[in-house]
């Protein structure tokens, strides 16, 4: 019995870990330089988006960042552009948690206004970098 009860809870263990462990900090290098651009800063990204196919992808990169709303802050630690395309609309959401140095980029996708978003891209955003002149 006390056998079952460890290997059950080893089990549970690694499955929590599994979960939890670090992506491999993949996005599409299309919503990378999407994000870059609608922010003007580096955009690392730290979550595997999964699920998303190239059309998908396309929709929300082919249209110009003019496109996109000016910057809501509803507060200081928050602020978010939106992005229509005839049904569908993405939200960038950019926060500023005071307790961490740099702010983090969730990029959203909403199939239809009652749906859910999905996540199609989050990371942490750091200064651009300063070009060297010649």
């Amino acid at each position: 019995m006390n056998r079952l009860l460890f290997l059950l809870g080893a089990l549970l263990t690694g499955t929590a870990y599994a979960q939890t462990a670090p992506a491999a900090h993949t996005a599409p290098p299309a919503l990378v330089k999407l994000i870059e651009g609608i922010t003007n800063k580096e955009f690392t990204p730290d979550t595997t988006v999964a699920g998303l196919s190239n059309d998908e992808i396309a929709v929300v990169t082919k249209e110009p960042i003019a496109n996109w709303s000016l910057p809501q802050t509803p507060s200081p630690q928050l602020s978010y552009q939106n992005l229509i395309v005839g049904k569908q609309s993405y939200r960038l959401v950019v926060v500023k948690n005071p307790q961490v140095s740099l702010p983090t980029a969730t990029l959203l996708h909403y199939t239809t206004a009652e749906a859910k978003p999905e996540i199609m891209a989050r990371g942490t955003l750091h200064p651009a970098a300063e070009k060297a002149k010649d």
